[in-house]
């Protein structure tokens, strides 16, 4: 497999940001969330200033934990996410499927941090879960219809995101 076949995993260290901390600007639009998860940082903040890690595979993982800072248990997490559709991950006991987030070259997702979902944007909105996150089927058929319903706008070019919850050690994951 050459290099640019290899999926790019991108690992960091989140903030969980739940309802009723602010800023929580998502009640009137998705009333359901609990906790917004994304790969935007504005919604899920990183908890250093390093960022996102970026490796080809889930092997090189665990040399990245030295470098990250350790979750707090029930306030953070590591978030592993990657291209949905270029790079499907297979099933791993370290990775905890959170869902689908969209989002723009700048990863700021089309979802949660950028307009409104109207006319038939609207019903998949309304069907993310209690993070914000979309099942895959709903994912992408919001990667077809973002560039119609916003057309000329750059949010609405946008690569589907799978985002997991990475276990270092999924026998003992909160």
């Amino acid at each position: 497999m050459s290099p640019k076949n290899h999926p790019v995993l991108h690992l960091s260290t989140r903030r969980i940001r739940r309802r009723g901390e602010e800023p929580w600007p998502f009640t009137t639009r998705f009333p359901q969330l609990e906790e917004a998860r994304s790969i935007d940082s504005w919604i899920n903040p990183c908890v250093d200033d390093c960022g996102n890690y970026a490796v080809t595979s889930l092997d090189e993982l665990s040399g990245l934990l030295e470098l990250l800072p350790k979750p707090v248990a029930g306030r953070e997490y590591y978030l592993l996410f990657t291209d949905a559709l270029a790079h499907p991950l297979p099933p791993d006991p370290r990775l905890r499927l959170l869902g689908h987030d969209l989002s723009d070259e700048t990863w700021t997702s089309s979802l949660l941090n950028c307009g409104d979902w109207r006319g038939p944007l609207a019903p998949i909105a309304a069907r993310a879960g209690r993070n914000g996150l979309l099942e895959l089927e709903d994912a992408r058929l919001a990667q077809q219809l973002l560039p119609l319903e916003w057309p000329g706008d750059p949010h609405g070019w946008v690569t589907v995101w799978a985002l997991y919850e990475y276990l270092p050690d999924p026998d003992h994951a909160s």
